[in-house]
C-alpha cells in the first residue's frame, strides 16, 4: 500500500509540473514576433548602402530595401543570394521580402 502511495505522489508532482508549465507557456508575452535574419556583403568595387553590410534581423515577412553604389570605374551588375525573393536581380536599387529565415545577399560589381 505504501508504493501505491508514492506512484500517487510521483504522479500528482509530475501533473503539477506540467501545470505549471502550462500557465508559464501561456503567459509568455504575446507580442512576441520571429525574427528572420538577412547577411549583406559585397564583391569588390563598391558597396550597399541600404541596409548596409553585416548581418540584420526584420520581422517576419518584412520587404527590406537593397541599394548598392558602385564605385568610381565600376558598374552594378547583379544581387547574388539563396532567395528568390528579390524583386528584380539586376537592379542596383530593389527589395527582398524575407519569407524564410537566413538570406544571403551579395552585390556584385564589374569594370
Amino acid at each position: 500500500m505504501l508504493r501505491k502511495t508514492k506512484s500517487h505522489v510521483a504522479k500528482l508532482g509530475i501533473l503539477a509540473i506540467m501545470l505549471a508549465l502550462v500557465v508559464a507557456v501561456a503567459a509568455c508575452n504575446p507580442t512576441f514576433t520571429v525574427k528572420y535574419t538577412l547577411q549583406v556583403s559585397t564583391g569588390i568595387g563598391g558597396t550597399v548602402t541600404s541596409p548596409g553590410e553585416g548581418l540584420f534581423q526584420y520581422p517576419q515577412g518584412t520587404v527590406v530595401d537593397l541599394v548598392a553604389e558602385p564605385d568610381l570605374g565600376y558598374r552594378f551588375v547583379a544581387w547574388t543570394s539563396n532567395a528568390n525573393t528579390i524583386a528584380n536581380a539586376y537592379a542596383a536599387t530593389t527589395t527582398i521580402t524575407l519569407d524564410r529565415n537566413y538570406y544571403f545577399v551579395i552585390a556584385s560589381f564589374a569594370e
